[in-house]
Parts: structure tokens; C-alpha cells; sequence
């Protein structure tokens, strides 16, 4: 058996697995992707149906055909090519990407958390409201459109109470500037309405809350935590925003919002999902969204959650969702 762990030297949530895999003592090998073409060379022979990772820096090299478990993280590319061109680092980078990408294939027959086609289709939020309403969550009042009409008429059908949110990340990247957009109250007048045609935007009903839920689900286990979001004023719209740290505690889910969300991971084929809800102050699960590659380090460390223990388990025993 050998576990593959794909991501970066700045991860620090594959550090959690790496621990857990260590204590388990349990063999590993932990792919920093920028390190290929530094210390880590590729080499795969087609004629003779080799294909080897070696890293040089641990005297260490794989045989993908031997790898039983991937853990699919954050990958990247090297790019400190200076004395390269934009032009000759564009063309490097786009060529590592797709070694990268023919490696995930060589790797096909491996167990996967998760595969990166399954990622790539849960993350697109129209594709995540369309299931969620299909399985019967409670979803938020929500328009995607770039039509001022129909954008306004929903505006002031929620009572001129409601926020915006990116339709994928929210990250802004440029030569120039870079910073996250988060979700926000939104005041939709004549001085911006008509802005909405030059991109479709995303607006839901502004739903008053008790707080929000971050459901971490690995394989069938579910891993549920209060955000108490309302303490503090920054953080009432969206909990990310808050500069001062929140207080979390363990929240059990009734019965069904469970059956739901392992509904959810499986009809994405997911092993491991991160389900954001709403508490509304009636009690109520609102579903916001699912991040199929989510960050949970922080819930197990301030809950004492055992997810990286459940996560190298499900990697060790090849379990399928």
C-alpha cells in the first residue's frame, strides 16, 4: 500500500494528515508540487510503462502504478523563473500544469479524496443549488443574472434585504492588485443597478441567524461545528470577515440534515465535503454551499474533531463513498 498526499509546502492542513499517517505508522509520500523540476524529477517511460516520481532530496522514488490512496490538497507550480521571459515562464507553468494533469490520470485507478474531476464539477454553485433543492434542503430565496429587471424585481421582493456572493472563489488577482471578495449586504440603486448587465451576479434573500454551521463530511462521518458569528458584529454577514477569532463549539445535526448531507457528497462522488448552513433564528438549516476541498484544520483543532484521523483511515482502507 502506498498513500500519495498532493499539494504544496505551505499546506498546512496536510501537515494534520502527515502527523496522523505517521502515528499510524503508516507508509506516504507527500508531493510538493513545486518542487518538480527543483528536487523532484518526473520521469514517465511509455515505451516501457514506467512511471516515477523521484526526489532527490529524500533519495525516495515512486512507482505511480503503486500508489493505492491520493490526497488531493492545493498543487502548484513552480514560477521562479527570472531568468526566463513572461512569455517562456507562461509556456513552463502551462507545461507543468499538464504533466500534472496526466499524472491525476495515471493515478485513476487509485482511491481519491477527492478526484479532481469530482472537485472541479461540486464547485460550481448553480450545479451545488440544483442538487441541494433536488435533495430538499432549505436554500435561501436566490437569483444568478445579469438582468437589472429581474435583479431589482427580486431586490425588492426580499424587502430590499439582501447580499451578494462570487459565484466561484471571490479572488481577486492582478499585476496590479489582489484581496478576496466576501459575501456582503448589498444596496442595489440607480447609481449601480446597471453595472449587473456587464456580469451575472449572485444575490439571495438576507436570512437573520443564530450563527453558521461548517459540516465537515469524511466518507459517511459527519464532523459538525457552530460558528458563533453573530458575537461579533464583522462577522454577522460572513464569518471569514471577522479580524478576532470566534468561539466554536460542537453542534450534533438532527437526523435528517445528516441523511442529506451524505445524500450530497455522494451524487457529487465526493469522499470529503465542507457544507456551510445558516442557523435561522427559527431553528431552521439553511444550505449556503459545499466546498468540496475545504479547510478544516482549524475545526479540529479548536473541537478536538479527530478529521485527519477519519481521513487517514478512509485513505488506508480504501472505503468509497
Amino acid at each position: 500500500m502506498s498513500i500519495l498526499l498532493i499539494t504544496n509546502k505551505t499546506d498546512i492542513t496536510t501537515d494534520f494528515i502527515v502527523k496522523s499517517l505517521t502515528e499510524k505508522n503508516l507508509s506516504f509520500y507527500r508531493l510538493n508540487t513545486e518542487d518538480i523540476g527543483n528536487s523532484i524529477d518526473i520521469n514517465l517511460d511509455f515505451d516501457n510503462g514506467k512511471y516515477v516520481l523521484v526526489d532527490q532530496g529524500k533519495d525516495f522514488s515512486l512507482n505511480l502504478l503503486d500508489v493505492t490512496s491520493v490526497y488531493f490538497r492545493r498543487p502548484e507550480v513552480n514560477e521562479n523563473f527570472n531568468d526566463l521571459t513572461v512569455g517562456e515562464r507562461n509556456f513552463v507553468r502551462s507545461e507543468l500544469l499538464f504533466v500534472l494533469e496526466g499524472l491525476y490520470k495515471l493515478l485513476k485507478k487509485a482511491f481519491w479524496v477527492n478526484t479532481v474531476e469530482a472537485i472541479r464539477s461540486a464547485e460550481n454553485k448553480v450545479y451545488q443549488l440544483v442538487l441541494a433543492k433536488e435533495i430538499g434542503f432549505q436554500l435561501p430565496k436566490s437569483i444568478i443574472t445579469n438582468v437589472t429587471s429581474d435583479a431589482r424585481a427580486f431586490y425588492l421582493n426580499n424587502k430590499e434585504r439582501c447580499i451578494i456572493k462570487p459565484i466561484k472563489s471571490g479572488l481577486v488577482a492582478g499585476s496590479d492588485e489582489e484581496g478576496v471578495i466576501f459575501t456582503n449586504e448589498v444596496k442595489l440603486d440607480s447609481q449601480n443597478i446597471e453595472r449587473i448587465q456587464r456580469c451575472p451576479v449572485y444575490l439571495q434573500s438576507m436570512i437573520l441567524k443564530q450563527g453558521d454551521i461548517r459540516t465537515t463530511v469524511v466518507g459517511n462521518k459527519i464532523f459538525a461545528a457552530m460558528i458563533h458569528s453573530q458575537e461579533v458584529v464583522e462577522s454577522q454577514v460572513d464569518w471569514r470577515k471577522s479580524s478576532l477569532p470566534l468561539r466554536h463549539t460542537k453542534i450534533t445535526l438532527p437526523a435528517d440534515i445528516i441523511e442529506k448531507c451524505l445524500q450530497l457528497t455522494k451524487k457529487l462522488n465526493l469522499n470529503f465535503g465542507a457544507i456551510d448552513f445558516i442557523l435561522d433564528e427559527d431553528g431552521n438549516y439553511i444550505f449556503l454551499e459545499i466546498n468540496p476541498n475545504g479547510q478544516w484544520a482549524w475545526i479540529e483543532k479548536q473541537l478536538n474533531y479527530c478529521i485527519s484521523d477519519e481521513i487517514t483511515t478512509l485513505l488506508a482502507e480504501k472505503q468509497t463513498c
